[in-house]
């Protein structure tokens, strides 16, 4: 007997290739075929984030950067929503210079202006944390903070800083249009960590446990196929969630995640890459004490798919 069909509301964050997992698993039928009748979404301007959506009954399960679990349960909350599988396993953000060296060395950051990324905390903390390692003094950059994607391009355009913090398809849009390149890509320096994974409520975990198994079977498929299909042939498939953007640079910016291994090729989330996470956010002050695994990650539904 099959399970009959659950209305299940979807959202991420922001529309970015980063996020390929999530379009591949939607465009390719995948949670159609476990029953589950998708209503997909970018989180909309009333809820701050996708966590904020759940906690306000505007979803069922969203796309978020674990960091937000973290941080509430170390300010404090006794419960928090636990993310149950993983969708990016690296950094996804690019620091790109508006003038080329052959071989970038770290010191070229030194007392540079630096447009990093701000509208989320998560890749500047990343960043910190990254130039730290190679003995960067943060303190001495020349940071332009605040800005949305759109107001730091154009920032960039207009030639007030030296280097700019992106995510792709952005990435790819200004290295194709030869008015930056590439200095460094983050997810290749801080390893494997469980930057962005899938949440839901304890609520909803605990009620509909099926559709939650069921999401992450149709997950897990989908995460097959990225694995064994070219750039060319996902970037066909997840076009249609870009039609402003030129189908070459999608397939740029896949080839170039695709090569520093940011996407999982199963769903499980394992301590170590957690613990890793928060080793970045401890550095950037972002938390103050290291908060249990169990209580922010739940390996029910992906524990046989390690």
């Amino acid at each position: 007997m099959t399970s009959p069909s659950f209305q299940l509301r979807l959202m991420e964050t922001f529309r970015t290739v980063f996020y390929t997992p999530i379009y591949v698993t939607v465009a390719g039928g995948y949670l159609e075929s476990e029953g589950l009748d998708v209503d997909f979404q970018t989180c909309p301007p009333q809820f701050p984030h996708p966590l904020s959506a759940l906690n306000h009954n505007a979803a069922d399960i969203v796309q978020s950067g674990i960091m937000r679990s973290i941080i509430a349960s170390d300010w404090g909350a006794e419960t928090v929503p636990r993310h149950f599988a993983e969708i990016n396993s690296r950094d996804g953000f690019f620091v790109l210079g508006a003038h080329g060296s052959e071989t970038f060395q770290w010191d070229e950051f030194t007392g540079a202006t630096i447009i990093p990324v701000g509208f989320s905390p998560m890749p500047w903390a990343s960043f910190q944390y990254a130039l730290r390692n190679h003995r960067v003094r943060v303190e001495g950059l020349n940071l332009l903070h605040g800005m949305s994607l759109g107001e730091a391009i154009d920032a960039f355009h207009s030639g007030v800083a030296e280097f700019i913090h992106l995510p792709e398809p952005a990435a790819s849009q200004l290295i194709a249009d030869r008015e930056a390149h590439m200095s460094v890509a983050l997810g290749g320096e801080n390893g494997h960590i469980t930057y962005s994974s899938f949440a839901a409520t304890n609520a909803f975990l605990d009620s509909r446990p099926d559709v939650v198994h069921r999401f992450v079977a149709g997950y897990s498929r989908a995460l097959t196929r990225l694995a064994e299909s070219t750039p060319e042939q996902i970037s066909e498939a997840v076009a249609p969630f870009f039609p402003d953007t030129h189908p070459e640079n999608i397939t740029a910016s896949i080839a170039r995640y695709k090569e520093q291994q940011t996407w999982p090729t199963t769903p499980h989330m394992g301590q170590m890459p957690y613990e890793g996470l928060q080793r970045i956010l401890m550095a950037a002050g972002m938390v103050k004490e290291s908060q249990p695994y169990e209580k922010v990650v739940t390996e029910e539904f992906t524990g046989g798919l390690r």
